[in-house]
Order: C-alpha cells, then sequence, then structure tokens
C-alpha cells in the first residue's frame, strides 16, 4: 500500500449497518494478570515507539484528513506520552492527559499543557469543563482501561455537538497491562469490542457515527520477519 497516495475518502467501515451490543462482565473481561497499581509500573519513562513507522504513519495521516484544524479548535491527547502521533505541522491546541511526567514534558504536541492522571484509579475528567474539547483521542492505549464505559462517557460529556473521539491500537501490548477480554479475541473481534464501548454510552454518541477502518496489506509474517508491518486499526464516533 503506497500510503503517500492513500485516499482516506473512500475507506471502508469494517462495522455492519446495524451493531449489536456486547455484553461485558467486569469481573472476567476486563480484569489483568498484573493488578499492581500502574503508577508504579509506568514509573520509568518509555521513550520508545510501540508502533512501527508506518503504524504511526497511517495515524498521523489520519488525524490530518480526521481532526478539524483551526487554531482555535483543541485536541484532549488521552492517556499521551512523549509523543501525540499528531502531525509536524497540525493546526490547533492540544492538552494532554498520561501517567508519566517526563514523558508529557517532551511532547512537542502538547501546547495546551498536560495533567498527569492514572484513568484505571480515577476514570473521570473533573480537569474539563462539558462541551470543551472538538476532538479527543486516544492513541494505542485503549486496550488498557478497565473502567472504559466511564471513561467513554466523560469524554462525551467534554466534547462539544458533533465532537470526534478517535480511538486506535494496533497488534502490540504489554499483555499483563491489558484487560483479559483482549488477549482472547482476534483482531476484528478487538474492533467491534471498542465499537461497542461506543454503543454502550450512546446517551452520548451518535450510534450512526461510529465507524472501524483497518490499515493492513494482508502481510501475515512473523513479527521477526523484516518485511513484517504492523496492522493499524481505528474506531471512532461523533458526539450527538
Amino acid at each position: 500500500m503506497n500510503l503517500s497516495k492513500f485516499d482516506f475518502t473512500r475507506l471502508k467501515n469494517l462495522l455492519p449497518s446495524s451493531l449489536k451490543s456486547l455484553s461485558i462482565n467486569p469481573t472476567s473481561d476486563l480484569i489483568r494478570e498484573d493488578e499492581n497499581n500502574d503508577t508504579e509500573f509506568y514509573s520509568t519513562p518509555r521513550f520508545v515507539h510501540h508502533i512501527d513507522d508506518r503504524a504511526r504513519y497511517v495515524l498521523s495521516q489520519f488525524y490530518t484528513y480526521a481532526i478539524q484544524q483551526t487554531p482555535e479548535t483543541i485536541t484532549l491527547d488521552l492517556c499521551s506520552s512523549w509523543t501525540s502521533h499528531l502531525p509536524e505541522n497540525f493546526i490547533g491546541k492540544v492538552f494532554g492527559l498520561g501517567m508519566n511526567e517526563l514523558e508529557l514534558k517532551e511532547n512537542p504536541s502538547l501546547n495546551q499543557g498536560y495533567t498527569v492522571q492514572d484513568l484505571n484509579q480515577n476514570p473521570s475528567l473533573p480537569k474539563f469543563s462539558s462541551n470543551t474539547f472538538d476532538s479527543v483521542i486516544c492513541s494505542v492505549s485503549i486496550d488498557y482501561l478497565i473502567h472504559p464505559l466511564k471513561i467513554f462517557n466523560e469524554v462525551g460529556r467534554i466534547l462539544k455537538p458533533n465532537g470526534l473521539f478517535i480511538t486506535s491500537f494496533s497488534n502490540r501490548c504489554f499483555p499483563t497491562k491489558v484487560i483479559r477480554k483482549w488477549l482472547y479475541m482476534n483482531e476484528l473481534q478487538r474492533v467491534e469490542w471498542v465499537a461497542n464501548y461506543f454503543l454502550q454510552t450512546d446517551t452520548y454518541f451518535n450510534p450512526m457515527t461510529i465507524k472501524a477502518y483497518s490499515f493492513f496489506d494482508g502481510n501475515f509474517l512473523p513479527i521477526t520477519d523484516e518485511h513484517y508491518v504492523d496492522p493499524m486499526y481505528i474506531v471512532s464516533a461523533n458526539k450527538k
């Protein structure tokens, strides 16, 4: 796939026209192998990329395509780190929320500052007023959230009407820290699982706007092969 010529306007939605709600059992689906405090796990900064060059490029270009950019629009980078995967020439205000202050300090995209918060300890966002953000992004972190519906409701609250929430993930993770359900699903099932978070928070999110996209060229080579590339999946929806 030649990404430099990729036409994002021709993306095909992976989801069926009528989504079915999936049951979520917090005591079995949202538990993790390592239930120790996440603050300790993420206390050491990791200045490394968790997805490869191609996946980062896809994500950056999708953000360019999907996020409205003006000097006054404001984006929240949820589960942020030392990079937001936004394009270098991104126009607009960006605020970050993440786990490691040393990483957040090094993020050049966060031109409005940042806050340190463990969403698994406190899934509310009291720092932000309702109807504040034009867009919210959560890059390759959605699989670590143990209170996803509470967080999605909070994101819905702080988004402006018709605001966009973009989540993304690949097939890499810290296996001891992702929710248990994640490890027992294939990648299409993971797409449907994240879409279900939007569906179950339809007080805020419009079910008709839930979309999912795959950026994967069918390369099923082992991860150790030099020609292997990371897949990228994006699931998004607009606030009502």
